[in-house]
């Protein structure tokens, strides 16, 4: 990149020549710059998103990138299916001539066919739901904690986009490979942690998975009137709080935090007497705290179906309406 390059790309507010970090500015704007990026369309966008994906994606999504088609070719499988695996991760249809895979995904939808094989196509599409939702979730969070701890101060302070380019390339290099250790942990850690809940007692192997639980809401008493009396960064408190102290318990009373509905929270514990233990925790808990609303819990007792990562049923409509 030329010095009159930079003199432009200065000039645009996109490199600060005078901060500390320039040096890692230059080095993020000749990376661009070998990636095909021109002067004139790092200063024409308008969006750090978009030089985000550009400069990082390979980083992001490595290897080659391959059409639906070449991916149905590669596995041997019609490009329906291929395509239908695609939805159930939660993506839209690329165009047909769009090279938006790559060799990992042809990788995961050949695990999914294995799945099929096991099993049959509805159950390998409702597995690739499961784990397409679980993982939109984690990625949504990291996406909003990097904005707003990240991102945000950075752009409050005056930083260039190259600043916050060279602050994005150390976080992607740095974490994405952590995190997905991570989740590779936490996923083995949960697999012998359910097993342990199934093995202590509940009803023998069925085609539906039914087992035989407590189902409990926990909700915020109130919820509505007290968020429309709250700024959004006091809303982000009062969840955080919520989030906090309904996760501590439940976990520490062995129970199986099965989703979070806003201000509301779905769990499922084995034994009646932790349940109702846990419920009246969850309860005092938020009993004398003038700055949150009080919590409520309804609790059922009976067979369920647990699949696709959820539970169905009766019970799950009683304690439902019990909390309502």
């Amino acid at each position: 990149m030329s010095p009159s390059d930079l003199e432009r790309l200065a000039a645009a507010r996109v490199y600060d020549p005078a901060a500390d970090d320039a040096p890692a500015q230059r080095a993020i704007l000749e990376r661009l710059a070998a990636q095909g990026l021109t002067v004139d369309e790092i200063v024409g966008e308008d969006r750090l998103g978009t030089l985000v994906l550009r400069a990082f994606g390979h980083l992001i999504r490595p290897g080659e990138r391959l059409t639906v088609a070449d991916v149905a070719t590669q596995l041997g499988l019609p490009v329906d299916v291929v395509l239908r695996v695609w939805r159930a991760w939660g993506f839209p249809d690329p165009a047909p001539a769009e090279r938006g895979c790559t060799p990992a995904d042809a990788d995961a939808i050949g695990f999914f066919r294995a799945v099929a094989d096991f099993g049959d196509v509805e159950l390998a599409l409702h597995a690739a739901r499961t784990i397409g939702t679980a993982m939109s979730r984690v990625a949504e969070s990291e996406i909003a904690l990097v904005r707003s701890h990240l991102e945000a101060p950075l752009q409050q302070s005056g930083a260039s986009a190259a600043s916050l380019l060279s602050h994005y390339a150390n976080l992607i290099e740095q974490f994405l490979p952590a995190t997905l250790r991570v989740l590779d942990t936490l996923h083995r850690h949960h697999l012998e942690h359910l097993a342990r809940r199934y093995s202590g007692g509940a009803l023998p192997p069925s085609a539906f998975n039914v087992v035989d639980l407590v189902v409990g809401f926990a909700d915020l008493t109130g919820s509505t009137a007290f968020v429309q009396r709250l700024d959004l960064a006091g809303l982000d408190r009062a969840i955080t709080v919520f989030e906090d102290r309904t996760s501590d318990l439940i976990a520490a009373a062995g129970a199986t935090l099965v989703k979070r509905l806003g201000d509301a929270v779905m769990f499922v514990v084995p034994a009646p007497i932790v349940a109702c233990t846990l419920a009246l925790d969850l309860v005092e808990a938020f009993a004398d705290d003038p700055t949150q609303p009080p919590v409520k819990v309804g609790l059922a007792a009976g067979q369920v179906v647990a699949l696709r990562g959820d539970f169905y049923g009766p019970v799950v409509h009683l304690a439902a309406r019990v909390v309502a």
